[in-house]
């Protein structure tokens, strides 16, 4: 049944259709990595001594103890919050409130004793110089007052 269908028409037919499968299969991959991406970005976010909530594009709340943060990583994409278990939430930095959120979170975070971290480096670690193109007649301190918190 498939060779007869298949002698009714033309090679050039079924590599068109071939490439239009292919096209189609891309896009519903490249679609399903974007939604599974923000699954985990919030849009709005609860913060208390005890936990944040954070509600994803999903309408799902994300509710995370303190307790359980490993640390706030500031990345390229936003302020990711990790934990223990490898969960994490994501405030992206194109969020409308993302200054305002980031402050909030990094109060939180340093009066709780959770860790800083700069692109996967403990914020400690990171060498202003190198981050920044500053001129060399500014000075920057050398040793960080702040010891790391774990």
């Amino acid at each position: 049944m498939l060779l007869s269908a298949l002698s009714r028409h033309r090679i050039a037919d079924l590599s068109v259709a071939g490439l239009l499968c292919l096209v189609w299969g891309s896009l519903t991959a490249w679609a399903a990595l974007r939604l599974y991406r923000l699954q985990h970005q919030v849009w709005r976010l609860h913060l208390s001594e005890s936990r944040l909530i954070g509600y994803d594009y999903g309408r799902h709340a994300w509710t995370i103890d303190w307790v359980h943060v490993d640390r706030l990583n500031l990345t390229d994409d936003g302020l990711r919050v990790e934990t223990l278990d490898g969960r994490h939430l994501l405030v992206p930095n194109w969020h409308a409130d993302f200054s305002a959120l980031g402050h909030a979170l990094l109060d939180y975070a340093e009066h709780l004793g959770c860790p800083l971290y700069l692109n996967g480096r403990p914020f400690e670690a990171v060498d202003l110089r190198t981050l920044l193109p500053l001129p060399p007649d500014v000075a920057v301190p050398t040793d960080s007052p702040r010891q790391p918190s774990r």
